[in-house]
């Protein structure tokens, strides 16, 4: 008999695949149906005794999945009929957004995992066009307002660190917040070491042989990340590019980013190593090789690199924002809107 579903349906890689993979033990259980996008197939660990169900990207998924929850919830409150007891079917969204539809039965009850913090603030699309900018300034509005209405029809909002909390808080919801916190502060290297069960593997031995050789001569700075506008990568380049034109030419910036994908004026600096998506086996290969963590995203819900980098006992230089103070205390912290900031933090830190 099916009493959890757990909807994970647009958690397909990255931090989303690292936090199912957390949380594992308390998924895998015969009595939860987890619904799943189909990329994340091969990237997760085995499930011996809880329900799958995996949904291609299409039109019609999400009525797909609503048919499920249809067909689930009906199936339950027939036992519930049938053996007179008094429990729930618990529906949980780990994608932090919740269902559009809220079944009208008590029977129900509904958890949502804010987890993703960009869901629920306005995005600053700083770099584009003034058309654009006004596109992205109404759908944030919208988007907004919808989310904060389906999320007070939830029962409990779950969060992981105090600044999500009071991301979340900032909406007024009128129902529980929780933290649980658990899950990451219980992360060891060893974790990432045998885990993860990630496909990406771009490097090789001659590719990291040839960051050590450069490390030898080189003060490194690592940042992982994606190149959403939130990352802040452009900023940073610039920094960089500074450096070089000031003579700092004995350090190197490494990125998880593809060449091909960055703008061209980036691609000269000979200052930024370009090593692509990795898996986390590579990444810990960089952490144990790099001289620096170097953060300055304007935005994260948890923010993983900083506690990669902390169980690494690597010297962190980051953004002067709440996220980080959840998880972390850098060596030395930057206004990663100031290039000005972002260069002085980065001299200091080669004193």
């Amino acid at each position: 008999m099916i009493r959890k579903i757990i909807n994970c349906i647009s958690i397909h890689q990255g931090g989303g695949i690292i936090y199912l993979t957390m949380m594992h033990s308390d998924l895998d259980k015969k009595d939860n149906l987890i619904l799943l996008d189909n990329r994340a197939k091969g990237n997760l660990k085995t499930f011996k005794y809880a329900k799958l169900k995996y949904y291609k990207r299409g039109l019609f998924r999400n009525l797909f999945i609503f048919l499920e929850r249809i067909k689930t919830t009906i199936i339950f409150r027939r036992y519930l009929n049938r053996t007179k007891k008094k429990e729930y079917l618990n529906e949980y969204y780990l994608n932090g957004i919740p269902p559009l539809f809220r079944f009208p039965l008590r029977s129900n009850r509904v958890f949502i995992f804010c987890q993703n913090k960009n869901i629920y603030k306005f995005i600053n699309y700083f770099d584009k066009k003034l058309f654009f900018k006004i596109k992205f300034y109404i759908y944030n509005v919208l988007h907004i307002f919808l989310i904060n209405n389906f999320l007070r029809d939830s029962d409990t909002l779950i969060v992981q660190t105090s600044s999500m909390k009071k991301c979340i808080t900032n909406l007024k919801p009128k129902n529980k917040i929780l933290i649980k916190d658990h899950y990451w502060k219980n992360l060891s290297i060893d974790f990432f070491n045998f885990n993860l069960n990630e496909r990406n593997n771009n490097f090789k031995d001659n590719e990291i042989i040839e960051l050590e050789r450069i490390a030898k001569s080189n003060k490194l700075f690592f940042y992982p990340a994606s190149f959403d506008p939130h990352k802040n990568h452009k900023i940073l380049f610039n920094v960089f590019n500074n450096l070089s034109k000031n003579s700092f030419n004995n350090i190197k910036l490494i990125v998880t980013l593809n060449s091909n994908h960055i703008p061209k004026k980036y691609k000269s600096n000979n200052q930024i190593i370009f090593i692509g998506k990795q898996n986390h086996s590579n990444i810990n290969k960089i952490y144990k090789i790099a001289d620096f963590l170097i953060f300055p995203s304007l935005n994260e819900s948890l923010g993983l690199p900083l506690i990669e980098a902390k169980l690494n006992n690597l010297p962190i230089i980051s953004s002067d924002l709440d996220y980080v103070y959840d998880v972390c205390i850098p060596i030395f912290t930057f206004n990663p809107y100031s290039e000005e900031d972002i260069y002085s933090k980065i001299v200091k830190s080669l004193v």
